[in-house]
Formats: C-alpha cells, sequence, structure tokens
C-alpha cells in the first residue's frame, strides 16, 4: 500500500472535518454548561431561603415620641444582638396609645422623626424596622406605615386604607398598593384592622407575596362592652395557610386609657405571633412585653395556587364579633369618616405640621 502524502486532497479535507467537529462539540458542551449555570442560578434565585424576624410586643407612653423610641431603640438593639434580620414594630409605635383629638398634636411631617429614628437605626444596627407613624401630608393626616433597609434607605411605605371604626375621626384612609418590593422578596403590609377585610388579602394573592407582616395596636374593649381582640394566632394562622408565605403579627401591651368625656378604658392583650409558610406557629407571646424571635422560610414552592382567598367586603371567618360585630365596625366608620371630613380644625392642624421644617433629633 503506497503512503499518503500530508498535502493529500483526501487527507487534508478530513482533517478540516475533524477540526470543526471538535470545535462543535466544544461549543455544545460550553453552551450545555451554560444553560446548567443559569439554571441552576435560576433554582438559587427562586428557591428557599431563611429569614429571622423579631416582632417587638411593647407599650406605648401616651404622646411622647421621644420617649417611645428610647424604648424602641433599646429594643432594636437587643433583637439585633440576637440575630434578627428583620425587626417589625407596633402600630404607632411612637405615637401614643390611644387616638383622640389631641393626638394630632404628635402627628409628624411626612419624613419626620419616627422616620429618621427608624433610618438611622436600620443603618446603625445593619437591619430591616418597620413601624406606623400619625403622618400629617398637606391638609390631612394618615396612619402610615415605613419600612427601612439595613443601609438606611426607607424601602416603601403604605398608608392604612380601613381606619378601624372610630379612628375615622383622626385619620383619612388611602387606597394603594400595600406590597413592598424588596431585595428580600414582596412583602405585604397588613396595618391593624385592614387584615380583615378582603382587599388586603386579595392584593396579596395576586402580587404573590412573599411574607406578611402585620402591625397592630389593637386594644380588647371587652371590659366596656366592646369588641374583644384575638390572638395574633387567629391573623396570622388564616394568611399562612391561605398563602403559603410566613405572617409575622405584632401588637402592643399595656393599658389604653383616656380620661371622660369621651373615655376609653381598654388593654393591649399582646397576643403577638409569628407563623411559618408551612403553617406552623413558631412564635405566640403572651400579654408581657418582650420580643419574640423566630426564622421562617420563604420558600415559592410553598405558595397556593389559589385563584382567590376570599369573597365580598370583610373576610367572614375573621370577623370580630361574628356579622353584628362587622355591621357596628362599619355604622361607627361611616360615622366617623364624615366628622373627618368636615372639621376644619383637622385642615388647619395638618397644614401646619407638615409644613413644618425639619428639626435636628
Amino acid at each position: 500500500m503506497s503512503e499518503m502524502r500530508m498535502d493529500s486532497p483526501v487527507l487534508v479535507t478530513a482533517m478540516k472535518r475533524s477540526r470543526w467537529t471538535v470545535l462543535g462539540l466544544a461549543v455544545a458542551i460550553a453552551a450545555a454548561a451554560a444553560h446548567a449555570a443559569a439554571k441552576a442560578g435560576r433554582f438559587a434565585e427562586i428557591g428557599a431561603r431563611s429569614l429571622r424576624i423579631a416582632i417587638v410586643q411593647m407599650s406605648s407612653v401616651d404622646h411622647d415620641i421621644d420617649a417611645n423610641l428610647r424604648r424602641a431603640t433599646a429594643f432594636a438593639e437587643q433583637a439585633a444582638r440576637q440575630g434578627a434580620q428583620f425587626v417589625l414594630f407596633p402600630e404607632m409605635m411612637a405615637t401614643g396609645s390611644y387616638l383622640s383629638f389631641d393626638t394630632w398634636d404628635s402627628a409628624e411631617p411626612s419624613d419626620g422623626q419616627s422616620v429618621r429614628w427608624l433610618k438611622s437605626t436600620s443603618r446603625r444596627l445593619h437591619v430591616w424596622l418597620g413601624t406606623s407613624f400619625l403622618e400629617a401630608a398637606g391638609p390631612d393626616f394618615y396612619d402610615t406605615f415605613v419600612l427601612t433597609s439595613p443601609s438606611g434607605e426607607e424601602a416603601g411605605r403604605v398608608r392604612k386604607q380601613m381606619p378601624a371604626g372610630p379612628e375615622a375621626y383622626f385619620f383619612r384612609g388611602e387606597a394603594g398598593s400595600h406590597v413592598i418590593a424588596t431585595p428580600l422578596g414582596k412583602i405585604g403590609v397588613g396595618i391593624c384592622a385592614e387584615n380583615y377585610y378582603c382587599f388586603a388579602a386579595s392584593q396579596f394573592l395576586s402580587e404573590s407575596v412573599d411574607v406578611v407582616i402585620m402591625p397592630h395596636a389593637s386594644p380588647d374593649m371587652s371590659k366596656g362592652g366592646g369588641l374583644p381582640t384575638p390572638p395574633g394566632t387567629h391573623l396570622a394562622s388564616w394568611y399562612a395557610r391561605r398563602l403559603g408565605v410566613p405572617v409575622a403579627m405584632v401588637n402592643k401591651v399595656g393599658r389604653s386609657y383616656k380620661p371622660p368625656p369621651n373615655g376609653i378604658d381598654g388593654v393591649f392583650p399582646g397576643l403577638s405571633a409569628i407563623v411559618d409558610s408551612d403553617g406552623s406557629v413558631r412564635q405566640s407571646m403572651d400579654d408581657k412585653e418582650g420580643i419574640g424571635m423566630a426564622s421562617v422560610t420563604l420558600d415559592p414552592r410553598r405558595k397556593t395556587d389559589r385563584r382567590s382567598v376570599c369573597t365580598g367586603v370583610g373576610i367572614a371567618e375573621l370577623a370580630v364579633g361574628g356579622a353584628q360585630g362587622a355591621a357596628s365596625v362599619a355604622d361607627e366608620y361611616e360615622r366617623a369618616r364624615k366628622s373627618y371630613e368636615s372639621n376644619p380644625f383637622r385642615r388647619a392642624k395638618a397644614l401646619a405640621i407638615s409644613q413644618r421644617p425639619p428639626a435636628w433629633d
């Protein structure tokens, strides 16, 4: 057999085909590797992750912002030392423990003392912080929840949409998004009584939130013939089971009192709770001041595939006092709303506070 020369057209063609085959194989391997890496990245992005939440069940001094923020600072520092990543305070933590017309004296501009405290404390402790305060904006007052990030920036804010009955004498409700998008995921914010209404639960479902937080200032008024306050597990468990996400509910403790006339004689029962995305109760507190802590799981695979969670205005299964209690709250809300709208002093007071120049803390 004669030897084939290296410059043979047949051999050259074969060698070229071989090189192209090897190159094609290398490209295919690289593409497969890139696809696998991207897939792994997507799984890592949407996979389960843990979040350590602290709920601060504390009392508030009536209309003493400085005193309340000092107490909150100590609790936030303690929670951070215990490894909390997210610290949730009750509704109107700094404002006080009851609402009346003199509460307007403790209202703050949109970027007032409470918001500045949230930002500086978040940055110093490198944690997420959230609470609500009585905000004066233009001619109106609002119950506004603000969330700040570990960098000290405002991550978002939510104004309470449905004041609870007589609350409507003192601030306006505002419809808007109750979901704050963060690097942690989408956070659903239900402020106290809002969690008993279908609009909040439906929005959390439609926007596929990753965690729900519920700051409360809900007194038990049963001593004077009013409505009781159910334990936090009542609300948190309902939402966790229907949405498949963790839920943190925090309420105040201590007396809710205002002397006559138009007196208030109730008590904030605490009973705060953290329920995980699988429905397990991770924290259930009593009526004592303190911090509840739990690590919860944010896992999109646990989210339910429900098309709806409720219908109508209120959530019937959660209504305190049943249909009669819901009707009583609705009637009081309507009377209060009309009084607020027609109150000229309210408008002047809100404008004066909202236009107040920033003060140094």
